[in-house]
């Protein structure tokens, strides 16, 4: 439900964003503090990805969260350091995708205050995965 419920905001601001089919899974987080987190990834992926695309899986006691998007990636010499505060892969492109460059860092400390973890990685041909993990139970 939330995330279908930030789909639906991004997309009232014109970022193009996907669901796919959502199992009901319920995960130990605060609403609030998770749903900036999710929200945080998600318009990363639909800013400077061109569009993201949301699924959510369930493994073991983990719920698996994938945004996935059709950018440019990551250099992979950059890839530790996207989670650093104020980290911008590209300083030339702030005019057209302002912010502080703090929406990682923020959704990361919440995911592990939370007992969760994130990881980005550059998909095979193009693009961005970020997983989320969180601690879940089957609803």
């Amino acid at each position: 439900r939330l995330l279908h419920q930030i789909a639906s905001e991004l997309r009232l601001v014109d970022q193009k964003v996907e669901v796919g089919v959502l199992p009901p899974l319920s995960v130990y987080a605060g609403p609030i503090a998770l749903k900036r987190a999710l929200r945080n990834l998600i318009s990363n992926a639909a800013t400077h990805g061109g569009g993201a695309r949301v699924g959510l899986t369930h493994q073991g006691d983990k719920a698996v969260i994938r945004i996935e998007d059709d950018g440019p990636g990551v250099p992979p010499e950059l890839l530790t350091q996207v989670f650093e505060p104020f980290f911008r892969v590209d300083q030339a492109r702030r005019k057209s995708f302002p912010g502080a460059g703090l929406g990682l860092a923020i959704a990361r400390e919440i995911v592990e205050r939370h007992g969760g973890s994130i990881t980005i990685q550059n998909r095979e041909l193009h693009g961005l995965l970020q997983i989320c993990l969180l601690p879940s139970v089957r609803t």
